[in-house]
């Protein structure tokens, strides 16, 4: 899993207090906006003795009430845009969290999403999201052969791997022109869909409980910190993937024509952003602390998330129901997103086989309700943000 700027690995408290997913800082002074860093206004606060005093010279005699002040609207996106991106955040983990559930049984780890609320003491039904099984031991043990094949390029990806060891906005940025003073609600919607896949990868790891490769070799030799947390999902796997289909998804949601796929031709943004997530991905092999395996279920975990945020933030969307049988999985094979994913068509693997034996299932669902409307309200936000302007439609400029 990606880590904030400045904090230790261990512990995971990179979000702390919410502060705007701030793997950012250090590139145009994202760092959640804290203080009003960038706007030009002062963060060093007024002393409370100079507050006192002012007040002191200028209120005087009271003065009558204002006659006419409108209420608030209740419960209205509306009252989003006066927020500061911390409060914002809080609701928006709310609306994330609350949409899914999790069980275990026999080995197996399930999401469930929920369907929509009705009457006011709230009912619902709940829908499979993804389902995990671990791979046995022994798959692991074989695994280890691409932990020592990879350890032999540690050289050359050392400066990807400890970068990446935060959150990569940055390498994304290098795709789709991500800049905290362009695309400022874009980040902030993938900051709330990084932190509801931590939330939902950490259930799993807990309950899947497999162990990382340091545990099965002493020769394995990580070369970074082995996370506490349990190695199977892969965190930066999951959140990788979960950045790179959202990010599409914005990207072709805009009005802008050259991130929409045409006709027969390549789908340049798709292909680049699943190959950096990739990447991404198996880097963290390469640094020894997880298997290809793990990256694989990332992966399908990743997607499966990326399109229930995209469901639930436009309400038109389809969204996946999936599932990872890591005992089935053929141990031989390395992580290949390719087999998982089409990224011009948008749509994972339907049924993916090892021999007779089922590893992992994609079924694309119709929508369930309306779109979540704080989501909807930043989503609409971040498509704009990638608007082409038509000057023909601009007259007297």
């Amino acid at each position: 899993m990606f880590f904030p700027s400045g904090f230790p690995q261990n512990g995971y408290n990179g979000y702390n207090g919410y502060n705007g997913y701030n793997g950012y800082n250090g590139y145009n002074g994202y760092n959640g906006y804290n203080g009003y860093n960038g706007y030009g206004v002062p963060d060093d606060g007024v002393p409370v003795q100079a507050l006192l005093t002012n007040r002191d010279g200028i209120v005087g005699a009271e003065l009558e009430f204002p006659q006419h002040i409108v209420s608030n609207v209740q419960n209205d996106p509306e009252n989003l845009k006066r927020l500061s991106p911390g409060v914002r955040a809080q609701i928006l983990d709310f609306a994330l969290k609350s949409e899914i559930e999790m069980t275990f049984d026999k080995g197996k780890a399930s999401l469930w999403r929920r369907g929509p609320l009705t009457g006011k003491k709230p009912k619902t039904a709940y829908h499979s999201l993804i389902s995990m099984k671990a791979p046995e031991e022994k798959q692991l043990i074989r695994q280890l052969r691409f932990l020592y094949g990879y350890a032999n390029i540690r050289q050359d990806r050392a400066p990807e791997i400890i970068s990446q060891v935060q959150a990569p906005m940055p390498f994304y940025a290098t795709i789709g022109f991500l800049d905290p003073a362009r695309t400022p609600y874009t980040l902030e919607f993938l900051g709330a869909a990084l932190r509801f896949t931590v939330y939902a990868e950490m259930q799993l790891k807990y309950a899947l409980a497999v162990k990382r490769p340091i545990e099965f070799s002493p020769q394995v030799q990580p070369m970074i910190q082995t996370p506490t947390h349990g190695s199977l999902p892969s965190g930066h796997s999951t959140e990788s993937f979960l950045t790179a289909r959202l990010l599409l998804h914005v990207l072709r949601s805009s009005n802008a024509p050259q991130y929409k796929p045409a006709g027969d031709g390549d789908d340049h943004w798709g292909e680049m952003l699943m190959r950096l997530a990739s990447r991404i991905a198996t880097n963290r092999t390469v640094a020894g602390v997880h298997f290809p395996v793990d990256s694989v279920a990332g992966a399908i975990l990743g997607l499966t998330l990326a399109n229930l945020v995209t469901s639930l933030s436009t309400g038109k969307h389809v969204w996946t129901s999936a599932s990872f049988d890591g005992t089935a999985f053929n141990d031989e094979d390395d992580f290949d997103w390719h087999k998982l994913y089409d990224a011009k068509s948008d749509k994972q693997a339907k049924l993916l086989k090892n021999g007779k034996k089922t590893w992992a299932t994609a079924e694309r669902c119709e929508p369930l309700g309306a779109a979540q409307p704080v989501l909807a309200w930043l989503w609409n936000k971040a498509v704009t943000e990638w608007d082409d302007f038509d000057s023909s439609s601009k007259s007297g400029v």
